[in-house]
């Protein structure tokens, strides 16, 4: 049987088609496989990926806002470690909490980040950034590394960013335990701002300091 030259080709395109895809599917479970990035690495890979995101969404305008928030959670959630830096936040208080405050305090601390840093996003004008080779210190509960990143606006000033990165052996990936922006301590500053909330509501606040930190919009600056 004569098979059309046109079917042969499209068949052919076809299955090169699906050859290409299979490639690209292992070449993205060897990627998946790979040891971690380096820490320097993952910071340029996820402010690579950040600013992608914001041309995207002023691409799209206001409409893509949620999706701009959603997709900024999803990456700080492979990248920040919630529950450590939640247990600092915490501070004295998280001896007396139970697992299911911490758990719950661990998850609206992580929302409440990623909204009002994928404000921050969009507030600034960023135009551009460098991420310098880290410093990196073996520590008793792994590796310890903090990658410094400068970041200049549309008014050529410049911002100093320092990630504080953790992690447990060298096969788990980096993830952020602490943020210092221009000399702001972050973790101090949310350690704080707790402490405060704490006080002022008085014996027993917990459930409602936790409860209420996903209406957190303001931080005070404390160096």
């Amino acid at each position: 049987m004569k098979v059309d030259s046109r079917w042969r080709q499209a068949t052919c395109s076809a299955w090169t088609r699906f050859v290409l895809c299979l490639l690209l599917s292992l070449g993205g479970l060897q990627a998946v496989q790979a040891e971690p990035l380096a820490a320097d690495g993952l910071v340029r890979q996820e402010a690579a990926a950040l600013f992608q995101a914001i041309d995207r969404y002023r691409e799209q305008g206001p409409e893509a806002l949620e999706a701009f928030y959603g997709e900024v959670q999803l990456r700080m959630d492979a990248f920040v470690d919630y529950d450590a830096i939640a247990q600092g936040v915490m501070g004295a208080h998280f001896a007396g909490a139970t697992s299911e405050q911490r758990a719950r305090f661990s998850r609206n601390f992580g929302e409440a980040l990623g909204r009002k840093y994928a404000k921050a996003l969009l507030a600034f004008k960023f135009e551009a950034y460098e991420v310098q080779p880290p410093r990196a210190q073996a520590v008793p509960s792994g590796e310890r590394s903090a990658v410094v990143m400068t970041l200049s606006d549309d008014n050529k000033r410049s911002y100093t960013v320092v990630y504080d990165m953790v992690r447990p052996d060298g096969a788990a990936p980096w993830r952020v335990r602490n943020v210092i922006v221009d000399g702001v301590n972050f973790g101090r500053t949310y350690r704080n701002q707790f402490a405060s909330a704490m006080e002022s509501r008085g014996p027993g606040a917990l459930d409602s300091v936790i409860d209420a930190w996903l209406g957190t919009d303001e931080t005070e600056e404390d160096g």
